[in-house]
């Protein structure tokens, strides 16, 4: 029994100390995840949340980047309304903290876009996301996708 105790208490300590030790990557990577579901979901807000209001997003199917977050959010519902299944799969996820306020996501990703007729659009994608800690909130000021070049 007392070695039964030891162990849940070691489990407890270490679950507790994990969430207090978390640096700004670990911090962010428990926001970042939930966003993939969210946005296949469709789930606007859950995905809008991590957004800076002044937030920059470059998009890997429009030429012009968008700024701000109500035009960010707008996008989204459009992109929502013409592909209502989206299929994320990311690939190769490196995240770099700089100080304690700077984080920065690079990876690749694999999108599906189904639309409302049922076809299915793919594209490869390089993907960046800087989040940056605003008012002890860890917020996404830039987010960026481009499409890989096609090899033949």
């Amino acid at each position: 029994m007392k070695q039964l105790v030891a162990w849940l208490f070691i489990l407890v300590f270490t679950g507790i100390c994990a969430e207090v030790c978390a640096g700004p990557a670990e911090e962010v990577l428990q926001i970042a995840g939930p966003r993939t579901k969210a946005l296949e979901e469709g789930n606007i807000d859950a995905y809008m949340a991590a957004f800076a209001d002044n937030a920059v997003f470059h998009s890997a199917l429009s030429p012009f980047r968008i700024e701000g977050k109500e035009a960010i959010r707008g996008y989204f519902v459009e992109l929502f309304q013409l592909y209502p299944k989206r299929r994320v799969l990311p690939r190769q996820s490196a995240v770099r903290a700089y100080n304690d306020d700077l984080v920065i996501q690079n990876g690749y990703t694999a999108l599906y876009l189904t639309d409302q007729r049922g076809e299915v659009s793919a594209y490869a994608l390089r993907t960046s996301v800087i989040w940056a800690k605003i008012g002890g909130r860890w917020q996404i000021v830039d987010q960026h996708g481009s499409r890989l070049p096609v090899t033949q």
